[in-house]
């Protein structure tokens, strides 16, 4: 057998596994991260060249998102616009055909949630982190059968997750939208959430594919988006309405993490606003 090269290096590898296809756990430039399976391989690719391909990661995904809020907010401006006679209605229509063409994924607001904001929450990585291998913090295990075959996912909660739910619904329309299938996303819920504070979950198949990626648009929710919050780890899932956004640091298995606090506290200034998007790049210049 040929030995192999001095510089070749042997890395731990996220080799994808049938789960990669259920569980979408998303990095900050919105790409499916592969799932760990402790399986080593020889890489023979230098951490110099891992560096630029990681920086011109980060150029590529503001210029995504960038194109794709010019695009997708005039269309709903048009669409506003015409529908208060402010512009013509033909030239909307044909602007926003795409998006008049979609259903609304959600029924229409509950007189019980009718004075409430809409607050749309990521699940992995912003209020979970989940894992095929066992370790040694994890707070509840989720069965999942894929074809057939019964796999154990370890989930760990973010420091308050729960808390926070509880707290958010009294003053928010929770809805939680994950790129995640519900084979995995609804037994995790059942256990993150047990008093049913949570309003609506959405799924992979109610994302919008964009370049490669899920991405998630509220414009499909039928709220008004004047009204409504987005709280993700990964941009590119909110690409379409970055204005709409709190970018959450990715949750993995710090117990010490209190991004959540943070997030309750911003959220708590913003109840009575006409309109978040004036708002939400005060989390950016002060979290």
């Amino acid at each position: 057998m040929m030995a192999l090269p001095i510089k070749a290096q042997l890395t731990d590898l996220h080799i994808a596994n049938p789960l990669a296809s259920v569980v979408h756990q998303a990095d900050r430039n919105g790409k499916q991260q592969s799932i760990l399976t402790g399986v080593r391989r020889v890489s023979r690719e230098g951490s110099i060249g891992k560096k630029t391909q990681q920086r011109g990661s980060l150029r590529n995904i503001f210029g995504n998102i960038w194109s794709a809020l010019g695009l997708h907010e005039q269309q709903q401006e048009d669409l506003e616009k015409a529908k208060q006679g402010g512009s013509n209605p033909k030239t909307a229509e044909v602007r926003s055909k795409t998006i008049e063409l979609r259903p609304s994924l959600l029924p229409p607001v509950s007189p019980n949630d009718a004075d409430k904001k809409c607050l749309v929450l990521d699940l992995d990585e912003t209020l979970v982190h989940s894992s095929f291998r066992r370790t040694d913090n994890y707070d509840f295990i989720i069965p999942v059968d894929i074809n057939g075959i019964i796999h154990h996912v370890y989930v760990c909660k973010r420091p308050g997750a729960e808390e926070f739910l509880i707290e958010m619904a009294k003053y928010y329309e929770i809805v939680v939208y994950t790129a995640s299938l519900s084979v995995y996303a609804d037994p995790l819920l059942n256990k993150l959430d047990p008093e049913g504070v949570i309003r609506y979950r959405l799924y992979r198949e109610h994302c919008v594919q964009y370049e490669g990626n899920y991405v998630k648009d509220l414009s499909l929710l039928d709220r008004d988006i004047a009204q409504t919050i987005i709280v993700d780890n990964s941009p590119m899932a909110y690409a379409f309405h970055p204005r709409n956004a709190i970018g959450c640091s990715s949750f993995y298995d710090d117990p010490n993490d209190r991004e959540l606090e943070s997030i309750a506290r911003f959220l708590s200034k913003f109840q009575d606003v006409e309109d978040v998007r004036n708002q939400m790049q005060m989390w950016n210049a002060n979290y």
